[in-house]
């Protein structure tokens, strides 16, 4: 019940700025953190898939997560990503994240082969292992290749070995039946933009968004009630997917006053033909 206590509302799944020399750019990630939380976003999630995880070194995840952290000065909840391909880095990172003052950590499954319920929860099981922080699963099969079943959920739950999980498959009934069967003790968050307002009608505890890094009151607004403006949402979100939505949403954010730089390859440069896309989009 603490963890539902502390961990709700709108977060945001949030870039991670380069400089010109490709490197991390804290400054911008103090900055833009700081702006987020000014308008009403209620946690923030760095090193996640919008923030490029997998191009990132362990060392810059590990800067990455404390700057964000310093930057809310406590205001706000900070859920790191960990994610590695190898256990022993995974749970090093973990460590950091406490280490930073990070409040929480999410983790995928593991990548590319297939893995069994109960590696999966081997998995997790040695992350919880690795620190005193409430560990988050990440359900997105869409690119994990691998999905965490109810079976499995239920299990890492009431062994305590997760305080709840992020679903990012915009699967309504799954969802439904999860929050049905594990809403009282659990944290579910949603996740995908477009489904933002039946996430909120479901019951989720909290929702975390990628749009939300450039429109950070329209999401706040939104989970707060206002589901006239999923429409709006949904128009970002067509365009965001139409030309790349990391390397948009970096420019977009280039608006608001945030250099968040190039996107890593194998991430696209945008097309002049991207850039006329973008330009016309209100925010």
């Amino acid at each position: 019940m603490e963890a539902k206590a502390i961990f709700q509302g709108c977060y945001v799944a949030t870039l991670t700025p380069f400089d010109s020399a490709d490197r991390l750019d804290e400054g911008v990630v103090r900055s833009h953190a700081q702006w987020l939380i000014e308008n009403g976003i209620q946690g923030l999630c760095p090193a996640g898939t919008t923030g490029e995880f997998l191009y990132l070194t362990g060392e810059e995840k590990r800067r990455l997560v404390a700057a964000t952290v310093e930057a809310t000065r406590r205001r706000v909840p900070v859920i790191a990503g960990i994610w590695a391909l190898r256990m022993g880095e995974i749970r090093w990172l973990a460590r950091m994240a406490e280490d930073a003052g990070a409040s929480a950590v999410f983790l995928p499954p593991p990548i590319y082969y297939p893995a069994s319920d109960e590696t999966l929860f081997a998995y997790y099981a040695a992350v919880h292992e690795a620190t005193a922080l409430p560990v988050f699963a990440y359900n997105i099969p869409q690119y994990a290749a691998n999905t965490i079943s109810t079976a499995c959920l239920e299990r890492l739950l009431s062994e305590g070995i997760v305080a709840g999980i992020k679903d990012s498959t915009g699967n309504a009934e799954r969802l439904r039946e999860w929050i049905q069967q594990f809403g009282e003790k659990a944290v579910l968050f949603a996740a995908s933009d477009s489904f933002a307002s039946e996430g909120r009608r479901l019951g989720a505890a909290g929702f975390i968004s990628a749009i939300a890094n450039i429109a950070p009151a329209l999401f706040a607004r939104l989970w707060a009630g206002e589901e006239s403006l999923q429409p709006q949402v949904d128009a970002l979100r067509t365009v965001l997917k139409q030309v790349g939505s990391i390397p948009a949403l970096k420019t977009l954010a280039a608006r608001q006053g945030f250099a968040f730089g190039a996107s890593r390859l194998p991430f696209s440069s945008l097309t002049a033909e991207h850039q006329v896309l973008l330009g016309r989009l209100q925010i």
